[in-house]
C-alpha cells in the first residue's frame, strides 16, 4: 500500500485536534425573533428537553449562534432594520416567512427562507437542515443542546458529508478512492454525530472509529473491484460507492448513538402549528 493510502499518526491527530476545537469553543444561544406568536409556539417547541438559555426570544443577536426570524405577512420597517442588524452582527439567519410576498430579504440568503402558506406549521426539521448548512459542526454542539432539531441537522449533516465523500472518490479516478480522506471525512461525520447527541469519542470506545476505518477499507476494495468491470466511467463509479457508503454509514451511526433502535432517538414533532 502507498504512502498515500496509508492511514498515518497525522490523519488520527487531526481527527483528535478537531474533536477538542469542537468541544471547547463556547455554543451561544439560537434566537428566535420576528412575530412574536408563532417565536414563542417555536420557543415552547424547541425548549422541551433543551439545556436551560440554550433557546431565547430576543431583539439582541449580538451573542447569538444563529437566528430565526419568523416573518408573517409583508415585513416592516422594523422587520427590515432588525435583519440588517443581525446581517451587520454576521449571525446566520434562518427565515421563516409566513405568508405574504416571496421578495429578497435584506442579509438573508434566498436558500435560507423557508416559505410558509398562512396555515401551515412551521417545519421544525427543516430549520436544522438549514442550520446545519449554515453551522456545519457547531450545528452538531447547538443541538446537543437543542434536541428537537436534531433530526434535521443529522440528515444535512450526513448529506454534506456524503457529498464531500463522493467528490474524494471522483477525483481519485486515477486510483481506488484516497483511504485517509475518506478516512477523515467519514470519521468527522461520526465525531459530529456523536457530538449531537451529546456522546464524545473517547479512546475507550475507539470500536466506534475502527468501524469507520473497516467501512474505508471496504469501500475501497470495491471500487477496485468495479471499475474495471464496468462500462461506466471509474470517477463516476467511485463517487457513487463513496456517497452510498457514506449514507448508509451515517445511517447506522444515527441508529447507535440514539441507543433505542431508532434512527434519531427524537421523539419532537417534526412540525409547528403558527398560531394565526
Amino acid at each position: 500500500m502507498g504512502s498515500r493510502s496509508s492511514l498515518s499518526p497525522h490523519a488520527l491527530l487531526r481527527l483528535a485536534s478537531e474533536q477538542r476545537e469542537l468541544e471547547s469553543k463556547e455554543i451561544h444561544p439560537l434566537v428566535l425573533s420576528g412575530a412574536r406568536r408563532p417565536a414563542s409556539v417555536l420557543a415552547r417547541e424547541l425548549s422541551r428537553a433543551a439545556v436551560p438559555g440554550s433557546v431565547v426570544q430576543d431583539e439582541e443577536f449580538g451573542q447569538a449562534e444563529a437566528l430565526v426570524y419568523l416573518l408573517r405577512g409583508r415585513p416592516k420597517s422594523d422587520d427590515l432594520r432588525r435583519l440588517r442588524e443581525a446581517g451587520r452582527a454576521r449571525v446566520p439567519i434562518i427565515c421563516v416567512r409566513i405568508g405574504g410576498d416571496t421578495g429578497p430579504l435584506p442579509s438573508v440568503l434566498a436558500t435560507d427562507i423557508i416559505e410558509l402558506e398562512s396555515t401551515e406549521p412551521v417545519p421544525i426539521e427543516e430549520i436544522g437542515r438549514l442550520l446545519a448548512r449554515r453551522l456545519e459542526g457547531r450545528a452538531a454542539a447547538l443541538v446537543a443542546r437543542i434536541p428537537a432539531l436534531r433530526g434535521g441537522v443529522c440528515r444535512e449533516l450526513i448529506q454534506h458529508s456524503a457529498r464531500r465523500s463522493a467528490a474524494v472518490g471522483a477525483t481519485s479516478f486515477a486510483r481506488a478512492p484516497d483511504l485517509p480522506a475518506l478516512f477523515l471525512e467519514q470519521a468527522r461525520l461520526i465525531l459530529w454525530l456523536g457530538h449531537a447527541h451529546d456522546r464524545r469519542l473517547e479512546p475507550k470506545r475507539g470500536a466506534e472509529l475502527a468501524a469507520v476505518l473497516m467501512t474505508g477499507l471496504g469501500l475501497r476494495r470495491l471500487a477496485r473491484r468495479v471499475r474495471h468491470e464496468t462500462f461506466i466511467p471509474a470517477w463516476a463509479m467511485q463517487g457513487s460507492i463513496a456517497y452510498a457508503g457514506t449514507l448508509a454509514l451515517g445511517e447506522a451511526a444515527l441508529r447507535y448513538f440514539s441507543g433505542d433502535g431508532n434512527e434519531l432517538g427524537s421523539s419532537s414533532s417534526d412540525r409547528v402549528q403558527a398560531p394565526a
